[in-house]
């Protein structure tokens, strides 16, 4: 009565029926959880692990206590011992984050990761000090039983039990019982109790709307696009794994007052697994009500980002060009901007040209004490949000080529590099025959990404309007299909795309193409029709090149220039025959026998080498 129950339970230890196992386990688990700050998904397994052994409270909460304020006072201690174990132990964290309920824990946290590992090591060392005091102080209680007559006819009085009893509490019945006492493992009451956290904790869970998990997604979200990304409300449920999400706004960094895309509403399946890991796994997503370059309601703000790196010198001996044409994509595009500024968004999804295997510190050192509980490591982390199949359709792209179109998306993640996993990408138009689809192999092994694609059905007369002026060509119409295979990094592109195009109509205006001059760059058209050639964007990602195969366009226009010219020679013999016809037969002939007479293809044909026609095959045998 007269000291506090917290302490006489402290000192009802060294005289109970507490296991010397159990004491250290006790302190163990309670330094451990003290010292990682916060609360996350370790300080909840902890607490059903406390709950389910027969763990002493008292020790664990005073030891929890004291853990907590080593955590503020050892903060610099626990950032750096995180820095050496996100670099050296990164497979433990990996672990760790794949176990239920304890992957809910932000382990690129570097004081997190400290007090992971440093947190046991000195709760062992403390419980294993604290047992050996309670191991001693026993041994000495039963000396002095068994070999003290005046202690045991001290304590035989009926009054000093009582005193006992009230000022420290109940203990064995003798002090042999102390080394002799069987302590159970297992709490049954705290199982249950176990349990109802548990439930707890689903309930919570399901009800997370507009809190931790919605506030990591607009994060991790606003960091990839660089501006501003809106959600309205996140729903999600743990035990039915239903994801539903309204009111997505993404700003567009070029232009803070418009969107670049806006969503009205997205449903999707969860894995109940991964939820109980921290991540948000959807099987299926449906996207509905998708807008693109829409007015905001306010600006959006832009994320601060690392100063731009001045492009690097373009060697074309890097990329094994022999023969072309290298231009800047401004000379053919009109939206090469738009294309360089795409590129230099999504560069740091691609991996580095040289992998780092050692965790690299933060950006700055913390400038504030407290800021070293807080900082966290900026390599990869593993994917805490992923779409395995994204469905956008009825999607109104800006885009003559497409318009109306739908989008299929496969492995999409906030971290494609550590997910290991194909990333796909398939639009397919209602409005046009064009398709296409893209795949990043982040599968494959090595420091490039590989990348493929296929396209098909480009209706060349609307892809005119992204054309620069000085192409020096006006497509009229045309259907271009072909593949594309290549692979990429954070520093260099390098993608060769071969074309294949049928029907072509296009007449040249400037200075025409290679060279050639309008007026024979046009002649080329009339007559070239299909063309099939090869071409290449190589050079630094933000700056890169396209390259033309020259060497095959020529022997494609040589070609073309032959047809135009037998072409303009059987137009003029046709022409001088007619009038010569004209002038001879007269009306001595029917019109029948006057207008076959005026076509002189047959003859011409039979002329054979002489106009520089194409031999048969028999000619060609011998």
């Amino acid at each position: 009565m007269i000291i506090p129950r917290f302490v006489r339970k402290m000192l009802a230890v060294f005289r109970g029926a507490v296991s010397p196992v159990f004491i250290c386990l006790s302190v163990t688990l309670g330094f451990w959880f003290g010292l990682i700050p916060g609360w996350s998904g370790i300080h909840t397994a902890l607490v059903i692990v406390v709950l389910v052994l027969n763990i002493h409270t008292g020790l664990f909460l005073l030891s929890a206590g004291l853990g907590k304020a080593l955590c503020f006072a050892a903060a610099p201690v626990l950032y750096h011992i995180g820095v050496g174990v996100q670099s050296y132990l990164s497979p433990l964290l990996k672990l760790l984050a794949s176990i239920p309920i304890v992957g809910i824990t932000d382990f690129n946290r570097y004081s997190v990761a400290g007090a992971l590992v440093i947190g046991p090591v000195i709760g062992i060392v403390a419980g294993l000090l604290l047992a050996r005091s309670v191991i001693g102080f026993r041994r000495m209680l039963l000396k002095l039983e068994e070999g003290s007559e005046k202690f045991k006819k001290w304590y035989s009085n009926r009054w000093v039990r009582i005193l006992d009893r009230l000022l420290i509490g109940r203990r064995t019945k003798d002090a042999k019982a102390l080394f002799t006492a069987k302590t159970k493992v297992i709490r049954k009451a705290g199982a249950v109790l176990a349990a109802l956290v548990l439930v707890v904790f689903a309930i919570a869970a399901t009800s997370l709307k507009n809190s931790t998990i919605k506030n990591y997604a607009v994060a991790t979200m606003t960091r990839a696009n660089g501006a501003e990304v809106n959600l309205d409300s996140l729903g999600l449920s743990v035990l039915t794994g239903a994801v539903s999400a309204t009111g997505m706004q993404v700003t567009d960094p070029e232009n803070p007052q418009n969107n670049q895309v806006s969503v009205q509403k997205v449903a999707a399946d969860a894995s109940v697994y991964n939820l109980l890991v921290g991540r948000l796994v959807m099987e299926n997503v449906e996207i509905s009500d998708v807008k693109f370059n829409q007015k905001r309601a306010t600006l959006g703000k832009l994320v601060e980002t690392e100063t731009e790196q001045e492009p690097t010198v373009f060697d074309p001996c890097d990329f094994k060009i022999e023969v072309g044409d290298i231009q800047k994509l401004e000379t053919y595009f009109e939206s090469a901007k738009t294309v360089k500024a795409w590129l230099q968004r999504v560069r740091k999804w691609f991996p580095k040209s040289k992998d780092d295997k050692a965790a690299p510190p933060p950006k700055e050192l913390p400038q504030k004490y407290l800021d070293y509980l807080e900082a966290s490591a900026v390599v990869p982390a593993l994917p805490r949000i992923m779409a395995k199949r994204a469905l956008l359709d009825n999607v109104e792209i800006p885009s003559k080529l497409f318009g109306n179109s739908q989008i299929l998306l496969t492995n999409i993640s906030d971290s494609a590099r550590t997910a290991k996993l194909p990333v796909t990408f398939k639009i397919k138009s209602y409005d046009t025959p064009a398709s296409m689809s893209l795949t990043f192999d982040y599968a494959a092994k090595g420091q490039a990404l590989p990348v493929s694609g296929a396209f098909e059905g480009f209706d060349l007369s609307k892809v005119q309007s992204s054309l620069s002026g000085s192409t020096g060509l006006t497509f009229e119409s045309g259907i271009a299909s072909g593949t594309l295979t290549g692979q990429v990094t954070n520093e260099t592109i390098d993608l060769t795309i071969r074309v294949a195009i049928r029907g072509m109509k296009a007449k040249a205006h400037g200075d025409g193409v290679l060279g050639l001059g309008s007026k024979t760059t046009s002649d080329v058209f009339d007559v070239l029709e299909n063309l099939d050639t090869t071409m290449r964007v190589v050079g630094p990602v933000t700056e890169p090149r396209l390259v033309f195969d020259v060497k095959g366009l020529t022997e494609n226009f040589k070609e073309a220039l032959v047809e135009a010219g037998k072409q303009r020679l059987a137009d003029e013999i046709d022409k001088r025959i007619g009038k010569e016809l004209d002038k001879t037969l007269r009306d001595k002939v029917p019109n029948e026998i006057k207008d076959v007479l005026k076509k002189p293809e047959g003859l011409i044909k039979g002329l054979g080498g002489l106009l520089g026609g194409k031999k048969d095959k028999k000619q060609k045998e011998k």
